[in-house]
């Protein structure tokens, strides 16, 4: 009896143990799980795969992306400035010379500002005053 309790016991740890391993997402996939988020305007659910990305691949291929849209999601659409703050000048800091980072500058100079308020904005067509449709169009989410 205990020789098949110990043999049941390990294969219980060892399923846990592989179970465990196999829900540890790509970084891709979880920065995809946060764009479509993003397309649900569930944007708690997206920082928080954009969070992964930076928590589980500090320096891997979407940890610059996913730094910066922390700070976004939380500028546009948490209205959590201080966080945003802190995420654009964290992005800032580590990437000076990356593509976003004149977006990262524009973000912070214009924080806390109604969306109409945004010169870039102003001139979208009707039907797409969407924040999402705009940074879409500048790549700023595609892979």
């Amino acid at each position: 009896m205990k020789k098949g309790s110990i043999s049941l016991l390990l294969v219980m740890v060892i399923l846990f143990a592989w179970i465990g391993c196999s829900k540890k997402l790509g970084e891709k996939e979880y920065f995809d799980m946060a764009y479509q988020q993003m397309g649900k305007e569930q944007w708690s659910e997206a920082e928080k795969y954009f969070q992964k990305i930076l928590d589980e691949y500090p320096t891997g291929m979407y940890s610059s992306k996913a730094l910066f849209m922390v700070g976004f999601v939380n500028a546009n659409y948490l209205k959590n400035y201080e966080k945003a703050r802190k995420y654009y000048s964290e992005f800032l800091e580590k990437y000076p010379n990356h593509d976003l980072a004149d977006d990262a500058k524009y973000e912070l100079e214009n924080l806390g500002k109604d969306i109409n308020e945004l010169p870039f904005l102003k001139n979208e067509s009707a039907g797409e005053d969407s924040v999402v449709a705009a940074i879409t169009r500048t790549g700023i989410l595609t892979s």
